[in-house]
């Protein structure tokens, strides 16, 4: 019998035109180089919360309206930390002794914009490497699931769509999603997945992992390729991404 209410993954390579398409579906924000990596990390570090934004102004004024001694400035221009910022965008940056119990307003190139891109979906998560699996599992009922890549600059970004590919293979391992209607992105970020994993020489080889490379981050590249580190389920809500309590 055909399933009057099919499961359906779309797959977004960049957030361009996403706002409609999102509406009544679960968000998945991939960047994998490397704001959703760091938001992880960070989260599992302790953090209490992280406000992405989309400029360096308004992080500086949401920075205002906060307690400034509970409250750290982090995120990248052109891969390197902002001028006047606590931390940057290296995932290795957010450590315990630096993050825990603090709360952090964000701002990098893609990635938290495409978390404002995502702001008409009922419910949005921050996905990497890093927490593959537990995103899995947070998504094994969602009936609409869009899967939003931050991409490079408005561009197909590799490393993101290999992340998506994985993701989207995993939900169909999962009980209940054999059936699901894939769209053209979704099903070419699979096929790619089944090509290519998560690796510091994978990475090397795409437009963002030069780009780090470049300006002397290379160390990241291995640290975001990491898979399932976490069992942790970032959600993005009145403004702040947290780790809802259970």
């Amino acid at each position: 019998m055909v399933d009057p209410d099919p499961r359906k993954v779309n797959v977004f390579f960049t957030p361009a035109r996403l706002s409609t398409a999102a509406a009544g579906c679960t968000a998945v924000v991939i960047d994998v180089l490397r704001a959703t990596s760091s938001i992880v990390e960070a989260l599992a570090n302790g953090a209490r919360a992280i406000f992405p934004t989309d400029s360096i102004e308004h992080a500086m004024e949401l920075r205002a309206s906060l307690d400034r001694e509970g409250t750290l400035l982090c995120g990248e221009r052109k891969g390197l930390r902002i001028d006047g910022f606590d931390l940057g965008n290296s995932p290795s940056e957010f450590a315990g002794d630096a993050v825990a119990d603090k709360q952090l307003i964000m701002t990098t190139t893609n990635g938290t914009r495409a978390f404002q891109a995502a702001q008409g979906a009922d419910r949005i998560l921050a996905a990497s490497f890093l927490n593959l699996g537990a995103v899995a599992d947070a998504l094994a009922e969602d009936r609409r699931v869009v899967v939003v890549c931050s991409g490079k600059e408005g561009r197909f970004s590799l490393d993101d769509a290999i992340c998506a590919g994985h993701l989207v293979r995993r939900l169909l391992a999962g009980g209940g999603a054999g059936d699901a209607e894939l769209d053209d992105s979704a099903l070419a970020a699979v096929r790619l997945a089944g090509e290519l994993g998560p690796s510091e020489e994978i990475f090397g080889a795409t437009a963002a992992g030069r780009a780090l490379v470049e300006v002397g981050m290379g160390a990241d590249l291995g640290f975001c390729a990491a898979t399932d580190k976490h069992g942790i389920v970032p959600v993005l809500q009145d403004r702040a991404i947290t780790v809802p309590e259970e």
